[in-house]
């Protein structure tokens, strides 16, 4: 078979190879499942052996896939693959398979793979293939057929408890939304380097009755799969509205409007009226819109940026401040300051805090800076936790920070009292 190799794709060669064929069996009967493919271009004909001839079964074309009973386990083709003309293919090999299902929802995970051991019992037990089990030199064939399969199934009995621990998250936040279980903690933002607070960041907390409070990493993912996430968001808008204004009365007269920033999952960007019920919210609030910060991050811009800049406009306009979270991690930043009506970059922790020991992050965080600059928009450094870091970032000209170094997230009340304490020092 001619082959030519045309992207490697940043993956092993063995991994993942696009393959030009012309007039070529890509396998016969006679091969070892041991990959399936998708067809980018052309045509590949299936067909089996019957009573000496080749009988022809069907003509797949772009964008379908065949031999894909490798995914499943090993064995034997039972079919042919010719490529009937130019055709260009790809070859997903099974671990590439499944490495993407455990990558999934646990749930969808889980149910895939009941799915393959179901196929795997019936293959064993239909009629079909007793002739392959009766050539195993072993006394339990069942068995040993099963031995031979590949290790997907392995941790399936991890997959059920993680599957059944996402479900019952589900349905333990649902009643925790019922029940006002969640609640904002607020970390102050302060300017650099006089440290006058700015506002806050609302940062969302999870006070369960009888396993305390629950970091956001174990319910915000299960959240955004099962779209609870929604209800979430705007709970913490509604209520961030409310505190603002609370906030600004506590401050009392002062030269400067304080701001409230939410974060918003990048979910919300595939509904078409997600920001008119934003603009509900802030209208029912009474809420001065300039006081309100939304951040998003990149990967809220990726999935549709299309939707993503006629929603992120529409927030624009009503006088909504909108900034990037964890700024520099991602990989298109650049074209996103350029396309997007973006008001405040942040910078990512991860930089802050090596800016003393690694010169690549102390030279991101002056490359972020020059950008904004250039863009004329503002910048948040996070993860200020020494008094050393906040010197260098205030020198490369960042306008604000926030982190341990000036407080964690506090509970409104505490907030409040730091509010009081920050004025009647800083002003």
């Amino acid at each position: 078979m001619n082959t030519i190799v045309k992207s490697a794709q940043k993956m092993n060669l063995q991994q993942m190879r696009s393959l030009y064929l012309k007039d070529a069996v890509v396998f016969s009967e006679k091969d070892n499942r041991d990959c399936a493919y998708i067809i980018e271009k052309g045509e590949v004909e299936i067909s089996v052996k019957r009573d000496g001839r080749k009988v022809p079964l069907v003509r797949l074309g772009e964008g379908e896939v065949f031999g894909e009973t490798a995914l499943l386990g090993p064995g034997a083709r039972t079919a042919t693959a010719i490529a009937t003309e130019d055709c260009e293919v790809f070859r997903i090999f099974p671990h590439i398979f499944q490495n993407r299902i455990m990558q999934l929802d646990p749930l969808v995970g889980l149910l895939m793979s009941l799915l393959v051991n179901r196929y795997r019992q019936w293959s064993i037990t239909s009629p079909d293939s007793v002739s392959e089990v009766d050539i195993l030199p072993c006394e339990n064939k069942d068995i040993k057929l099963l031995d031979r399969a590949d290790d997907f199934l392995l941790g399936l009995r991890l997959q059920k408890e993680t599957a059944l621990k996402e479900l019952r998250m589900a349905q333990e936040i649902t009643h925790a939304i019922e029940k006002k279980q969640f609640a904002p903690h607020l970390q102050p933002i302060v300017s650099l380097p006089d440290r006058k607070l700015l506002g806050f960041e609302a940062l969302i907390r999870w006070n369960h009755p009888e396993k305390g409070m629950i970091p956001p990493m174990e319910f915000i993912p299960v959240a955004e799969r099962t779209d609870v996430v929604w209800h979430l968001d705007m709970l913490m808008l509604r209520r961030a509205c409310q505190v603002v204004q609370e906030l600004q009365e506590v401050a009392g007269n002062i030269d400067r409007k304080l701001f409230l920033s939410v974060n918003l999952s990048g979910i919300h960007f595939d509904s078409k009226d997600f920001s008119s019920q934003i603009a509900s919210i802030i209208e029912e609030s009474s809420v001065d819109p300039a006081q309100i910060v939304l951040e998003i991050t990149e990967s809220a811009l990726m999935g549709n940026p299309k939707q993503a800049e006629v929603v992120l406009k529409d927030l624009r306009k009503q006088g909504l401040t909108i900034a990037l979270d964890d700024f520099g991690t991602g990989y298109s930043s650049l074209g996103y300051l350029h396309r997007f009506p973006i008001d405040i970059l942040k910078i990512d922790r991860s930089f802050v805090q090596d800016i003393h020991s690694n010169s690549k992050s102390l030279n991101v965080v002056r490359a972020i800076v020059s950008l904004a600059k250039t863009f004329d928009l503002s910048i948040v450094a996070e993860g200020i936790e020494s008094a050393n870091e906040a010197i260098s970032i205030a020198g490369l000209g960042c306008d604000a920070g926030q982190g341990y170094l000036f407080s964690k997230p506090l509970p409104v009340e505490k907030a409040m009292e730091f509010l009081i304490s920050s004025i009647a020092k800083n002003g």
